[in-house]
């Protein structure tokens, strides 16, 4: 029996690297030692390994020289990108390649419902945007908070091949008025909501595990969290590009920036509608 996808992470200083492949090294023979005790195999040859930090960072490591990862005798490279839980890593989290998936897989479903729309009426195409077009662009959108203006505008083109194909439009026609019959937000709008619909649950869902919850804090009194919802969020300090692209930093900066009336929401549900009124309005 094979078992499930297996992760390890370490967090590490450029100097600390050596370090940080030793202590993953002791992770990996510690799950060996437990895997052939209940019968499971992790395939070596199967798995990678990837070191992720900013581009200077990445220049600076010795690829010759550098210990290898090794699981029960058998080293596993380094890799540029690794593919997790549907999602394109590359070293220094600039998404490129993982923006380059999501285009293909747009074009590819959208290739083969092109013979289908001049035949299927307007809700019918819109179910189907919604379920094998938007899913596409949707699905984990609140990782990559990083991305330039280009990747962004790459992803509002494929959105809009999903509003050509709901209304029958041509290549170099206008999709503004039709999004807003649609009521879809634009791309990037999209996505802060989904941000921030997962920091609402973050933050008020009492089964959110302690090590998200203590991330973010309320300035002001923490006797009752109910009291605190019309409250600022306190912003960590921060000085690398990393750390202010991340979701902690960029989670905190859309909530604060929202009207305080949508911010004291009783439910997720309200909270979202009204985000995505504020955002059609804005």
């Amino acid at each position: 029996m094979y078992a499930d996808d297996v992760q390890i992470y370490r967090h590490s200083t450029f100097e600390n690297l050596g370090s940080a492949i030793t202590a993953v090294n002791v992770d990996l023979s510690l799950i060996c030692e437990w895997s052939k005790q209940y019968g499971l195999k992790v395939n070596p040859a199967k798995s990678q390994s990837i070191i992720i930090g900013s581009p200077g960072m990445i220049s600076k490591v010795d690829w010759q020289n550098i210990p290898s990862i090794v699981y029960n005798g058998v080293a596993i490279p380094f890799s540029a990108t690794v593919k997790d839980l549907g999602i394109q890593i590359d070293q220094d989290l600039s998404w490129s390649t993982h923006i380059k998936e999501l285009s293909k897989k747009t074009f590819a479903t959208m290739h083969s419902l092109r013979r289908l729309r001049a035949v299927l009426p307007i809700p019918t195409k819109v179910m189907i945007a919604h379920s094998l077009l938007l899913s596409i662009l949707d699905y984990a959108d609140a990782s990559f908070l990083n991305l330039t203006e280009d990747q962004i505008n790459k992803l509002e083109r494929l959105q809009n091949l999903a509003i050509r194909f709901i209304f029958g439009l041509r290549k170099y026609d206008h999709v503004s008025e039709f999004r807003q019959k649609l009521k879809w937000l634009p791309i990037r709008r999209r996505r802060d909501l989904h941000v921030l619909s997962l920091l609402y649950c973050v933050l008020f869902h009492l089964k959110t595990p302690s090590y998200l919850k203590e991330k973010f804090t309320f300035l002001g009194v923490q006797s009752d969290l109910r009291s605190c919802r019309a409250l600022t969020l306190s912003m960590p300090f921060h000085r690398t590009k990393f750390y202010e692209h991340s979701f902690t930093v960029q989670a905190i900066a859309l909530w604060n920036a929202l009207p305080i009336d949508i911010r004291q929401s009783k439910t997720l549900c309200i909270f979202k509608k009204a985000v995505k009124n504020h955002y059609s309005l804005h």
